[in-house]
């Protein structure tokens, strides 16, 4: 083995390395994006409150995530910007509508549980319709940027790279526990949270396997924070919401409900993630579309990545045929 076979394999750079390159820039990029933020807000000598940070850092992360996965799908695949999972075809909608569902169940599901169990009180917010109605339109775009920054970022390219190069199970592992790494510097953050935030990353990994597209994961993640924040009015991942629709009441115990961090750091959380996980993993609903397999195993001025056809699941169910 030499210097150039550590690097390239035919006639490609190695995907390992170009998982390292972009997960670089990307962190990078990130990092210019919050330092330069708090230069500037220095300077206008605002202090601003942990959510509002968070949300101007994801306005600004967006447009630069897709640049940057933009050049190096053309620059190192040598394919469209869709086939790192953002194209706008097939079953995009269904895929997002489903995440939207599936999040919102999830949810709902965990909130239900803490009430049947008296964990948790749930009443009207009594805020004022005008501002419920600026709050909640404010959460919603704030949340698709967040939501969306955060899928480029775990399930995007990097990771498509990582799974070419040392597989599924290995890329899910340690994607997801950096994902629930980096939520350690969230307000009222605990191992447990953590934990249990490392494990969502798993459902969303495999949403986006079974499908080869983010929109199923991105329509997950939003209604997760969404219903959890703005509608349920629980901390999402140690964050409150000043406005809300309903108001929450914990009741503990915290090993249940999360405490301060929210449910995510509660045991009735990590139940309803592992039945999502063993949903997604099984259900016949859930495909790589024909629109998205011929995006990613489709002619291409370089050889198509060596996992993508072991990776890609059957198409859909045959019209008539019963799915779950």
């Amino acid at each position: 083995m030499n210097v150039q076979t550590i690097f390239f394999a035919q006639g490609r750079l190695r995907a390992i390395w170009r998982f390292l390159f972009s997960a670089l820039a990307i962190v990078a990029s990130v990092i210019a994006i919050q330092i330069l933020l708090g230069i500037v807000l220095g300077l206008a000598g605002t202090k601003p409150t942990f959510f509002l940070a968070n949300s101007l850092t994801a306005f600004l992360t967006l447009p630069v995530l897709l640049g940057l996965v933009a050049f190096f799908t053309r620059v190192f695949e040598e394919r469209p910007f869709g086939s790192a999972g953002m194209a706008m075809s097939g079953r995009w909608k269904a895929e997002l509508a489903l995440g939207l569902a599936i999040g919102t169940m999830m949810t709902l599901a965990v909130a239900g549980l803490e009430w049947a169990l008296g964990a948790a009180r749930f009443s009207w917010s009594g805020e004022e319709l005008k501002l419920l109605c600026l709050w909640g339109g404010g959460s919603f775009v704030v949340l698709t940027f967040a939501a969306t920054n955060e899928e480029i970022i775990f399930r995007g390219y990097p990771f498509q790279r990582l799974v070419e190069s040392i597989g599924a199970p290995g890329a899910i592992l340690i994607l997801s526990v950096l994902f629930g790494a980096i939520h350690l510097s969230n307000p009222n953050s605990t191992w447990v949270g953590a934990a249990n935030t490392s494990l969502v990353g798993v459902p969303f990994s495999i949403a986006y396997l079974r499908t080869r597209m983010l929109w199923l994961p991105i329509g997950m993640h939003f209604a997760w924070n969404f219903v959890l924040g703005f509608v349920l009015g629980l901390p999402v991942s140690g964050i409150t919401f000043p406005v809300t629709l309903l108001r929450a009441e914990d009741a503990g115990p915290t090993v249940l409900t999360g405490g301060a961090y929210g449910p995510e750091a509660g045991l009735l959380a990590t139940g309803v993630i592992v039945l999502a996980t063993g949903y997604l993993a099984v259900s016949r609903s859930i495909y790589v579309s024909d629109d998205t397999r011929a995006l990613l195993v489709g002619p291409a001025k370089t050889p198509a990545p060596e996992e993508a056809s072991a990776h890609l699941e059957k198409p859909g169910p045959a019209r008539g045929e019963m799915t779950s």
